[in-house]
Parts: C-alpha cells; sequence; structure tokens
C-alpha cells in the first residue's frame, strides 16, 4: 500500500521544510486568483502572483525529474507567463457537463499548467493525449463532497498515470477535498497532501482514509 502523509497547514510556510528532489510530480488546484469564496481562506487578487511565483518556485525546487500540473483560471491567461517557466504547456481538463450560465459560449474546459523539471523517464503510450473528459457531472449530481469545487477523480487518475510510475511520490501543495490523494491509493502512488482549512482538511482526510481501506479489504 502506498504511502500517505497529510499536513494542515500553509504550503507556503510547508513546502520549504520538505526535502529538495523529494517528489516526482504536483498535482495540485490552487485558488484562482478571483476572489472565490472559501471557507477559512481568502482568495485575494492582490496577493495571488506573489502566491503563485513563490509556490512554483518550491515545486521547481522539490521536483526530480518530474512533471507539475496546476489548474488555473481562464480569466488569469494574460498572467501565466509572469509565473510558470516559459516552456509550459496547456492541458485541457474537459467537461461532460457544464452548468448553463446566460452567456452566449458556455466554457467547458479547464487550463491546467503543466512543465518538466529534469528527465523524467516515462515510456511513451499510444493515446496518452494533452486532454481528457472528466466526469463532472457525477459532482453536480452529488451537489459536491462538501468542498465548493473538487475535481473530477477520472481525469486526476489520468494525469497520475500519465506523468508518474507506481511507488512514485506525488505532492498536492492546496489539497482541498483529496482527490489527488484518492487517485494515488487507488493507482499505488506515495502522496503527501497539504491545506490550509482545517475543514477541508478533515474532509479529504476522511475521504483517504475510507479509500485506504477499501483497498485493504482487496
Amino acid at each position: 500500500m502506498s504511502e500517505v502523509k497529510l499536513i494542515c497547514g500553509d504550503c507556503l510556510e510547508v513546502l520549504p521544510t520538505l526535502e529538495t528532489g523529494s517528489v516526482n510530480a504536483v498535482i495540485t488546484d490552487p485558488p484562482f486568483g478571483i476572489d472565490f469564496k472559501y471557507n477559512g481562506y481568502k482568495d485575494n487578487p492582490c496577493e495571488y502572483e506573489e502566491l503563485m511565483c513563490t509556490f512554483v518556485t518550491q515545486v521547481n525546487r522539490l521536483l526530480h525529474d518530474g512533471y507539475a500540473f496546476v489548474w488555473q483560471a481562464m480569466l488569469q491567461c494574460k498572467n501565466w507567463h509572469k509565473w510558470f517557466p516559459g516552456e509550459y504547456r496547456i492541458f485541457a481538463g474537459l467537461k461532460n457537463f457544464v452548468q448553463f450560465r446566460p452567456i452566449p459560449i458556455q466554457f467547458s474546459w479547464d487550463p491546467i499548467i503543466f512543465w518538466k523539471v529534469g528527465n523524467p523517464k516515462l515510456i511513451p503510450i499510444a493515446g496518452h493525449r494533452d486532454y481528457h473528459i472528466g466526469n463532472t457531472a457525477r459532482y453536480v449530481a452529488e451537489k459536491s463532497c462538501g468542498h465548493p469545487c473538487p475535481r473530477p477523480q477520472n481525469t486526476v487518475e489520468y494525469i497520475v498515470n500519465l506523468v508518474t510510475l507506481p511507488s512514485d511520490t506525488i505532492l498536492d501543495p492546496f489539497m482541498g477535498s483529496g482527490t489527488t490523494g484518492l487517485a494515488c491509493v487507488k493507482l499505488n502512488r506515495n502522496f503527501i497532501g497539504i491545506e490550509i482549512s482545517e475543514e477541508y482538511f478533515k474532509i479529504a482526510e476522511k475521504r483517504i482514509k475510507e479509500a485506504q481501506m477499501q483497498l485493504s479489504f482487496l
């Protein structure tokens, strides 16, 4: 069974304490800097650039021959070149269900910025592409899991399989409801999760423990 380490705290304080080159991938969904209303965290647009620049510096330090995948809001696309490495690319997180809004074009995918550090040793596999269709209808039907914006489990699992190998270590500095941790447990990857909100941390902890218990019965 994979190893799981969960930390309740501010990732900007925790990340500098982790060993350089100690993770094989970073897969995370940070706040977007658009004044979204989270419980226990102020998504201040004025502080977002500093958050991203500090975060990316730590990611590049911690990654050892691996990839970073970071969810973003399209509203911030004009700023990505200031925060992310020059060779970054965009992975399309497509949605199989889009909630209708009174706008002429319905937004149906999320941009996920990704880049590599070093030389990841991965085997090319036919069918591995830079997009995935997430099962977002499920989360609307269930009214989420207590977190306002959980990511589709199947998309996160796809990314985990895309850029890591069994027993690799994946870091999620903005753990939220623990979706990346669930994918790691299911796919036999080690996981380090950091979450600043005690409420969301408890949700993630509960979900990941339940996944570990289910796995132990197999």
